[in-house]
């Protein structure tokens, strides 16, 4: 049996569920990410469902730790998150 050619959807889809693997990774330390990490967030960028400054502070949220104040992890669990969400709505609209 072939495999069908992806649709855009489909790798909308992928990448999405790819980076929120790597945030459920990232949320007690920083990842180092993977080749799969940015190519599924160049993919989101060129598609057009991820702007620039979310892919800049998702990588940055998954990249590094937080920072000293309390509150930190869990903007940045918070952050990491509203990407996601934010990303998966997109998506649905493109399809």
């Amino acid at each position: 049996m072939a495999i069908p050619a992806p649709s855009p959807h489909r790798m909308n889809r992928f990448a999405i569920d790819l980076l929120d693997a790597a945030r459920i990774d990232a949320e007690p330390a920083p990842i180092d990410p993977s080749p799969a990490v940015r190519l599924a967030l160049a993919w989101l960028a060129f598609n057009g469902v991820a702007e620039a400054w979310q892919v800049e502070l998702f990588w940055k949220c998954t990249t590094t730790p937080p920072g000293e104040h309390g509150m930190d992890p869990y903007c940045r669990s918070r952050d990491m998150s509203i990407c996601i969400n934010r990303w998966t709505t997109v998506a649905r609209g493109k399809s």
